[in-house]
């Protein structure tokens, strides 16, 4: 066993103390082989490690990735939402080269009787890193393993516990290369944008070396500030909203992860990430340098507010804005299946 690998699981006895913090149906889902907080560092750690070699675009670390994701999605009980977990697409490198990239997409139905042609929740990290550079790997454990394990464990949790409506997890190829994979799941999605109610984009959410989440979003959408506020000191994670208004330039982050296609074809999102520290695009973005405790306080406040959205989206179109931007509120909601979260 590594070093690393051995910083790691030496911590797994600490990360299971965060379970009596999670929601009831929450908590319940974590019963099984391996907790979901230990499970979380366990993706981080393999999705992070030599063997896939930063994780570049049409690489073999991309590949081995892809097929850990897959199983992992398979365990879950996910299928596809269309045809096969794995979308190829091409787009044009900034050097003019065609390349080919694979997104990962997977989706489960809701509880609720009418969730077949209610919004669906979209939940999205991209999974792919810088590769090697003049023979460095570029780990990319918090760009963006951190997100990737994210959403596997909020899907774990809803494997015992639906949510009511439809959810969809993405996992993007080519975040890296100009957004491109989630670029071309837009121009080419598995179901019409139109239905997509909520993107959930996690780019970089283990390094809050300030103790501190960001929730990007909510300047374009205010009702998700006034939902999302509650869940500030989860497990001591400080939850702070900003970095997404225009005249902040280069710290709006509006335009800097995998959620601007969804921005750009009307889709409400709330992007969850952390600021940009030393690590940052660097070889030393490994796994040993996330702090335990932070990242499964971010996870555990995810998990929450992925239950937050799916139960606001009954009776909210986060779409439909008024001219102060605040989203209106149906005074019909469908409230079918198993209740609320």
């Amino acid at each position: 066993m590594s070093k690393l690998s051995k910083s790691i699981f030496s911590l797994l006895p600490v990360l299971a103390l965060g379970l009596s913090h999670l929601p009831m149906q929450a908590a319940e889902s974590v019963a099984g082989p391996a907790s979901a907080p230990a499970q979380a560092m366990i993706d981080v750690s393999k999705l992070a490690s030599e063997e896939m070699a930063g994780r570049a675009t049409d690489s073999k670390g991309s590949a081995l990735a892809r097929d850990y994701i897959i199983s992992r999605l398979q365990q879950l009980g996910l299928m596809p939402c269309k045809d096969d977990f794995v979308h190829e697409f091409e787009f044009q490198s900034r050097q003019g080269a065609t390349r080919k990239g694979k997104n990962i997409i997977a989706c489960r139905p809701g509880s609720m009787s009418e969730h077949a042609s209610a919004p669906v929740l979209a939940i999205s990290a991209h999974y792919d890193h810088l590769g090697e550079k003049a023979g460095k790997i570029y780990y990319g454990a918090d760009d963006n393993a951190s997100g990737v394990a994210a959403v596997l464990a909020i899907a774990a949790a809803m494997k015992e516990n639906p949510t009511q409506h439809d959810v969809m997890y993405i996992l993007f190829d080519a975040e890296e290369m100009g957004l491109s994979g989630s670029r071309a799941f837009a121009a080419k999605p598995v179901m019409d944008m139109a239905r997509i109610g909520m993107n959930m984009n996690f780019d970089m959410i283990a390094r809050g070396d300030k103790g501190e989440l960001y929730a990007s979003g909510t300047y374009h959408t205010p009702a998700l500030r006034d939902l999302l506020a509650g869940l500030d000191g989860t497990q001591g994670v400080k939850l702070k909203f900003g970095h997404d208004r225009p005249e902040q330039g280069q710290d709006d982050w509006t335009k800097q992860s995998d959620h601007l296609p969804f921005f750009m074809a009307g889709v409400p999102h709330i992007y969850f990430g952390v600021e940009d520290h030393v690590d940052y695009h660097q070889p030393t973005d490994t796994a040993d340098k996330i702090n335990p405790q932070f990242y499964l306080g971010a996870v555990d406040l995810l998990t929450k507010a992925s239950y937050m959205l799916d139960q606001a989206m009954l009776t909210t179109n986060f779409r439909n804005k008024s001219k102060d931007g605040q989203a209106a509120v149906s005074t019909e909601g469908s409230k079918g299946g198993k209740g609320s979260k």
